[in-house]
């Protein structure tokens, strides 16, 4: 039987009944009294507390609390008719990594080892910390949840299994009340069932649940092309026609046979529309957003699960759109008895919806967390996230919008130190991000906040390619690199001519996809930056197509990117135009390459690679390898030896 680790069965936590995350200032250092004082390690610290749901009764508050002083991250259960505190403590080497509610009394939580390895699910009752079962061992998994019939089981989904040396494992249900046994052969005692996958399928990309909470629908891809499959309740599996590059798939109705999807219309604009699975048919449109897309956006549920009464996706911020009156009229409420320009999310309800968690934070805020009793009326504030960093020191996040050189318009934001004169130019930082097919939003931003606090305005550009825009922006040029960076290139020129940004005094930081903007902006844009900053970027395409292949065969990225990009011999110009690691002889001014040793995503070799270009070109440069770390940095430690580096170039070069 697998060996819990000791401090981890320590039962209930001494604490008090209090709750992380109402302390101020730690008592170690002064409370900064200018932006300038604020430590870098205050901008990177892991929340004090995260991830707060309810019990489907809404008797107890589950979370999880990190401990800086133990390095350390533990589940928190949370009493409320008494705020007593109970839960499951974490030590040094292993934290509780993700947890959730299996009914009113059990929770399933995962550790992980140094903050970068799955170690085990493990369930136990929500009163009794001893009484642990031991799901699974090793392996990367997702948890499902359980099915309404069968409440004692839990349905999990292995994405990287140990015993196959990390490849895609089962979808498997679990008996939450027996032990596994083995580590990586022989009988798994607490497996109830072992779902077959969909034919003709080389990677599962998600699961859907109807509201019985049995597994109704897959997402899959074969070499790359989206398929998606209906199951029957034999295990036998039906391919559902639906176009997935027009129907996104957002949930089950409550006829299993119908989806909610996000529906892509003749005007290249989103649908919510219901999308019946047997013939096709697709009903009246229930929301339309002209500009933002919410394909990668979610559902929210009433509190019994049984009806879908909202949507939650980014436009210029992230927003809560209701789709009932009443759920609208409580918003209005909410926001009207909390702090002016806030967002204000709803994180989870009780099943009777009486009882609300709600999250609420800002451009200047990471968040505060609240509940609300709807039948006393009552909204009491329970933690905040980073308590030892001051609002009052944060600056200001305005939205810019600029128009491409092919008219293409576009939007960002801007962060603004406190103290700037508005009469005067600017030195300022531009922050790409990564994916590319994310976006960035208005909202508090650690390294915005952090660069700000240094006196550097830091413009943040949702470049054409950035998800969460229409059809012309997000879609048709999501592998338009090249413009991409020109996209960049023309919001800070818009900048520059507005008179906010000093071009004199211009730097681009990025890490990922933004790490190879960066470079991008040093080869390609002889004198517009002073200095850049890559981290774990991507520089050579061709080069990342093969480590794709090396580091996961069998991915669909690898298929689709080398689908949509095209054949690197084929193309050759377009590669080498859209590759700044082939221009690094044009590169005239300094850069600070930084990579983690461990990243199986952007593979460290590009760093490397380029590291040598630069020294043979005569460019001037510095470099930081961080063992131990993957594609981002999970170690505080780290995170802080790399800002602090960052802060450092940029001091000596901007």
């Amino acid at each position: 039987m697998h060996k819990f680790p000791s401090a981890l069965v320590a039962g209930l936590l001494a604490l008090a009944g209090s709750i992380p995350g109402r302390a101020a200032t730690p008592a170690a250092l002064p409370a900064p009294r200018t932006p300038a004082e604020i430590p870098v390690e205050y901008f990177f610290r892991p929340p004090a507390v995260r991830g707060a749901t309810l019990n489907p009764a809404g008797t107890h508050l589950a979370m999880l609390a990190t401990d800086l002083k133990k390095d350390s991250t533990s589940l928190l259960i949370v009493k409320l008719a008494d705020n007593s505190v109970g839960g499951m403590r974490g030590d040094s080497t292993y934290d509780v990594s993700a947890y959730s509610w299996a009914g009113d009394d059990r929770l399933v939580f995962s550790l992980a080892r140094d903050n970068r390895y799955a170690w085990g699910l493990y369930a136990m009752q929500r009163d009794d910390a001893r009484s642990v079962v031991t799901l699974n061992t090793y392996d990367a998994v997702e948890v499902l949840g359980s099915p309404r019939a069968r409440p004692d089981n839990l349905l999990v989904w292995i994405r990287q299994s140990a015993r196959d040396e990390g490849r895609e494992g089962d979808l498997v249900e679990l008996d939450l009340r027996r032990d596994h046994f083995s580590k990586f052969g022989g009988s798994r005692h607490n497996v109830r069932h072992t779902y077959p996958p969909p034919p003709k399928t080389e990677g599962i990309l998600r699961w859907f649940r109807d509201r019985r909470g049995e597994v109704r629908y897959a997402t899959t891809h074969d070499h790359g092309r989206l398929q998606f499959f209906r199951r029957r309740d034999d295990d036998r599996w039906d391919p559902v026609a639906i176009d997935l590059d027009r129907d996104a798939p957002l949930a089950v109705d409550e006829d299993p046979q119908v989806l909610f999807v996000a529906h892509l219309n003749a005007q290249g604009t989103r649908d919510l529309v219901r999308f019946n699975t047997t013939d096709g048919t697709i009903g009246p449109a229930l929301h339309t957003d002209e500009k933002y897309d919410f394909s990668d956006g979610a559902v929210r549920f009433s509190g019994d699960e049984r009806e879908v009464v909202g949507l939650v996706y980014a436009r210029q911020a992230p927003e809560q759109v209701w789709l009932h009156r009443e759920e609208a009229a409580r918003q209005a409420a909410l926001d009207a008895v909390l702090p002016a320009n806030r967002l204000n999310f709803v994180a989870s309800r009780s099943r009777d919806g009486h009882r609300v968690l709600v999250v609420s934070s800002s451009d200047r805020h990471p968040g505060s967390l609240y509940l609300l009793d709807r039948d006393t009326k009552k909204l009491r504030r329970l933690a905040e996230f980073a308590p030892w960093l001051p609002e009052n020191l944060m600056a200001p996040v305005r939205v810019v919008t600029f128009q491409a050189r092919d008219g293409l318009k576009l939007d960002g934001y801007v962060t603004v130190p406190l103290g700037h004169d508005e009469s005067r130019p600017g030195p300022m930082i531009v922050l790409p991000h990564g994916g590319p097919w994310v976006r960035d939003v208005w909202g508090y931003d650690a390294e915005s906040q952090f660069f700000a606090s240094r006196g550097y305005l830091v413009f943040r550009p949702n470049y054409r390619g950035s998800a969460g825009y229409n059809d012309a922006i997000s879609q048709q040029p999501r592998v338009e690199f090249r413009q991409m960076h020109e996209d960049v290139t023309d919001g800070v020129r818009a900048l520059v001519a507005a008179k906010i940004a000093d071009p004199a005094h211009l730097a681009i930081v990025g890490a990922s996809f933004g790490g190879y903007l960066a470079l991008c902006g040093a080869a390609f844009e002889p004198g517009l930056y002073r200095c850049a900053v890559t981290i774990a970027g991507v520089f050579d395409w061709e080069q990342a197509l093969k480590d794709d292949r090396a580091n996961n065969p069998e991915s669909f990225r690898r298929y689709w990117l080398r689908r949509e990009l095209g054949d690197p011999k084929a193309n050759r110009e377009k590669f080498e135009a859209m590759s700044p690691y082939l221009h690094a002889k044009d590169i005239r001014v300094p850069v600070l390459v930084i990579h983690g040793k461990e990243d199986t995503n952007a593979d460290v070799g590009q760093s490397r690679r380029l590291v040598k270009a630069l020294k043979k070109a005569g460019v001037p440069h510095e470099a930081l390898f961080i063992a131990d770390e993957g594609h981002g940095f999970a170690s505080l430690q780290h995170r802080v030896e790399l800002f602090t580096r960052v802060e450092a170039f940029l001091k000596k070069n901007l």
